[in-house]
Parts: structure tokens; C-alpha cells; sequence
């Protein structure tokens, strides 16, 4: 049996370290008990889901597809989860004295998590045969979306680690719904387009 990656071990550990940090913080602020509880079903979630995706398809491509997919949605979410709850840890024990960092931080990793996203939209392929459109503008949508989603994450990112909290969530209210739009209403162009003949 070969020896498995260690990006397997990865979302167990982040689901542990969470489970930990959720703990201490109950521990140190239990009038916060509800939250606390809802962050941990979302802990048995991710558990969840880790272990209904590490159980054996009849397919070993799916398994990799999938089992890829949700190792790296609970890293993702694992990350976000552990920067917030390692923040709230240490305003609750004094080490830090701005309680808005968990906000910040948070923020800023979702908006790091939308630019990473954005990069990868291009480089997503679907087969031709697949394709309702020209594919040639479906490129191009897709290198436009992916432009979009980048920048607006990297400014989503800037905008919660520099601005104050009130011109932060202004700049996020209007940079993500406005890419939204774009990008909808380019799949709604690239849907309307006639497919060229190749």
C-alpha cells in the first residue's frame, strides 16, 4: 500500500485544531454557547463530509475528483474557522486588544479565497461537445469572470486590512455585487450568442 500525501492529513488536523480552539473559546465565553454550538455542528459537518468522500467509489478518477474537491472546500473553511477562532481565543485572553480582528481577518482570507478562485475560473475546460455556445466567447467569458472575481477579491482583501469597518463593508457591498452582475450578464451574452460554425 502506498504511502498516502500529507495533503490527506491536512483537513483532519484543521478540523481538530478547530474543534480545540472551539472549545477553549466556549470555555472562556460561555454566554456565547450558541455559537459556539453552531461552529461545532459545522466541525461534525466537515467531519462528515471528509469521511462519506474517504469511503471507496467503484471509480478511482471520481474518488479523486471528489475526495479533491471537499479536502480542499474543509482546508478553505478550516482556515477561515481557525484564523477567526484563534483571533476571538486571543482578544478573550487579553494577547490582543482590537476586537474587530476576527471580522478583519476573516474578511480578508474570503477575499484571498475569491482572488485564488477568480485565477483558477479560466483555467477550468469543459469539452466542446459540451458547449451550447462559441467556444471561443465561452473563453473569453471565462477569462473576463476570472478577471473579475481576482481583482475583487484582492480588493475585498485590501479593503478589510487597510480600511476602517464602516468604508470596508461599504467597498465589499458594492464590489461584490457588481462583479456578480458582470458576470452574469456576460453568461447572459455568451447564452444569447449564435455558436459560430468551426
Amino acid at each position: 500500500m502506498p504511502a498516502k500525501p500529507i495533503w490527506t492529513y491536512i483537513p483532519p488536523a484543521l478540523i481538530a485544531l478547530n474543534t480545540l480552539l472551539v472549545a477553549e473559546n466556549w470555555y472562556l465565553r460561555p454566554q456565547s454557547a450558541e455559537g459556539w454550538f453552531v461552529v461545532l455542528l459545522l466541525l461534525i459537518g466537515m467531519t462528515l463530509a471528509l469521511v462519506l468522500v474517504s469511503r471507496e467509489p467503484k471509480e478511482q478518477a471520481a474518488r479523486r475528483d471528489a475526495g479533491g474537491s471537499v479536502r480542499s472546500g474543509i482546508v478553505t473553511a478550516g482556515l477561515i474557522l481557525m484564523i477567526s477562532l484563534g483571533a476571538k481565543l486571543a482578544v478573550a485572553l487579553g494577547a490582543v486588544h482590537y476586537g474587530d480582528i476576527a471580522l478583519r481577518a476573516t474578511m480578508a482570507i474570503m477575499g484571498a479565497f475569491l482572488a485564488v478562485t477568480g485565477n483558477a475560473i479560466p483555467k477550468t475546460l469543459r469539452p466542446l461537445g459540451a458547449l451550447h455556445c462559441d467556444p471561443a466567447k465561452h473563453q473569453v467569458v471565462q477569462r473576463l469572470a476570472g478577471w473579475i472575481w481576482a481583482l475583487a477579491g484582492l480588493a475585498v482583501a485590501i479593503a478589510w486590512l487597510t480600511l476602517p469597518i464602516n468604508l470596508a463593508e461599504a467597498t465589499s457591498f458594492v464590489l461584490l455585487p457588481s462583479a456578480i452582475l458582470v458576470t452574469v450578464g456576460q453568461v447572459v451574452w455568451l447564452r444569447r450568442a449564435k455558436p459560430s460554425a468551426l
